[in-house]
C-alpha cells in the first residue's frame, strides 16, 4: 500500500517514549500490505474496527495509542488522519478527524 504521512507516524513514535517500535512496525505492516478489502486489514489486525466504511482505526502499543486512517482500497492508498493517546482519541469524531 502507498502510505501517506509515513513520518507522521514514524515521528510521533518518536517523540512518545517506548513507542517507537510499534509505530515503526505499523508503518512497515501498511507499506507491504496488499489489502482489498477491510476483512484484508482485519485479518492482519484482529481488533480492528472500522468507521463510515474507509476509515479503520488501528490500536498501537497494546492499545496506549491509537491511529485512524483512510484505506482507498482501489487506489491502494493509506492516509494517516490521526495518531494520538487513546484518551486523546476519545475525544475525536474518527469518521470526521483530518489531523494531517
Amino acid at each position: 500500500m502507498r502510505v501517506f504521512n509515513t513520518q507522521t507516524l514514524l515521528a510521533y513514535g518518536k517523540d512518545h517514549a517506548g513507542s517507537e517500535q510499534p509505530f515503526r512496525e505499523l508503518a512497515k505492516t501498511l507499506r507491504d500490505a496488499n489489502w482489498t478489502s477491510f476483512e484484508d486489514v482485519r485479518k492482519a489486525y484482529p481488533p480492528l474496527r472500522s468507521v463510515k466504511g474507509e476509515r479503520v482505526i488501528f490500536n498501537v502499543n497494546g492499545n496506549e495509542y491509537r491511529v485512524v486512517a483512510a484505506m482507498d482500497y482501489t487506489r491502494k492508498g493509506v492516509f494517516i488522519k490521526f495518531v494520538g493517546t487513546h484518551a486523546e482519541y476519545d475525544k475525536i469524531g474518527p469518521e470526521t478527524v483530518n489531523q494531517y
